[in-house]
């Protein structure tokens, strides 16, 4: 785990800036009950960089009930319940209400939502998660003057520690589905509040930045955020290029391997080849297309590609399909010129963030675009 918390910060205040923008006409909703606090002041705030945005604060009464109303937009945006020095985080945009269910003596380690979006119930689960390594990093670090281990030794047990939770955090809720406010939540955790477990200069971690990126300015680029974190993104691969070089200054595999900042495919085709999106891009401009060739629209796709693939032959199609009978993909596709795979289990969608098939993007160097159709590739 390396510190490197600046790009973290700098998204944060971001989020806390368009959070006390008072111009929205939308809103959310956060209430509930939390026992055994009477008295007490429960704050909703925005996250901020250095210090949360006060947004409104109620005092508890004998039966914990509260609710809150705050501005929202059609993009997440991050808020938090404090009481005390506990806090429960959670997204909202305009659809959300939120209610919880707490004791106040344990508020963080008790908080359950009775009624929450399935974004939510994974912040909750990342939080814990996240909560449970800080425990282990810090009883590791109290009791490491007694373990003889060098600094290099106790540094690597730590990373190791790192690593696990970056492991989950990347299979279960940012790979899953990179678009979720659970993902960008996940990719913004600190130990403590300090240290950033994802790194822009840990080269590991460009992919995880790249693919949260690609999902946010595909589905919320009017967010404010967006372009930032698209920058964070590109600066982390820029390190892992430098990182790279640096490891095989006088290899010449290394200063051709390509870096991109989309989510790389690897599925097999119907000879069983297993056929790289990245080394295809390397060679030239993609068009990535993602079908179902059982579906009643498949043979006007076909056609379509068809003459796509003649007027176009410096532009190579990559063709994902979704079907799960590979007996009957491979009859389909036995005759077509373009690069077809098969992804059954439907992982690769979920990495591009498809909603609807076809679905169609363009890949030039390492530029990915959405497209509606596959002419727009060439206007």
């Amino acid at each position: 785990m390396k510190t490197n918390l600046s790009p973290i910060l700098a998204l944060l205040a971001v989020l806390t800036l368009v959070g006390c923008n008072r111009g929205a006409q939308n809103s959310f909703t956060a209430d509930g009950t939390i026992s055994g606090a009477e008295g007490q002041v429960l704050y909703l705030e925005a996250t901020s960089a250095d210090e949360p945005a006060l947004l409104d604060s109620v005092t508890l009464g004998k039966d914990g009930r509260f609710s809150f109303e705050g501005e929202a937009r059609s993009y997440p945006l991050f808020f938090r319940l404090r009481l005390g020095e506990e806090f429960i985080p959670f997204a909202a945009d305009s659809l959300t209400h939120l209610s919880v269910t707490a004791d106040g003596k344990h508020l963080f380690a008790s908080y359950r939502f009775t009624k929450a979006e399935p974004y939510n119930e994974a912040i909750r689960e990342i939080s814990h998660l996240r909560w449970a390594t800080d425990q282990k990093i810090e009883a590791f670090a109290d009791t490491y003057p007694e373990r003889r281990m060098t600094i290099q030794e106790a540094q690597q047990h730590i990373d190791s520690l790192s690593a696990e939770l970056k492991e989950v955090l990347t299979s279960r809720f940012i790979y899953k589905d990179p678009k979720s406010p659970a993902a960008y939540f996940a990719l913004l955790q600190t130990y403590k509040g300090a240290d950033a477990y994802f790194s822009l200069t840990d080269p590991r971690d460009a992919r995880t930045f790249a693919a949260v990126a690609t999902a946010y300015d595909t589905y919320y680029p009017q967010a404010p955020y967006t372009a930032l974190l698209k920058q964070y993104a590109l600066t982390a691969l820029a390190n892992q290029r430098a990182s790279q070089r640096a490891a095989h200054p006088d290899s010449t595999l290394a200063s051709k391997q390509v870096i991109v900042d989309y989510p790389e495919l690897s599925l097999k085709d119907k000879s069983g080849k297993v056929v790289s999106l990245t080394e295809t891009a390397s060679r030239g401009p993609v068009l990535l297309s993602f079908t179902s060739y059982s579906s009643e629209w498949s043979p006007a796709l076909v056609a379509q590609l068809r003459a796509f693939h003649e007027a176009h032959p410096e532009i190579t199609i990559y063709e994902v399909s979704l079907d799960r009978d590979s007996y009957f993909w491979k009859n389909a596709t036995r005759t077509l010129p373009w690069i077809s795979v098969n992804d059954p289990e439907g992982t690769s969608i979920t990495t591009y963030n498809v909603q609807q098939l076809p679905s169609f993007f363009s890949i030039r160097g390492s530029e990915l675009k959405r497209l509606t159709s596959p002419q727009d590739m060439t206007k």
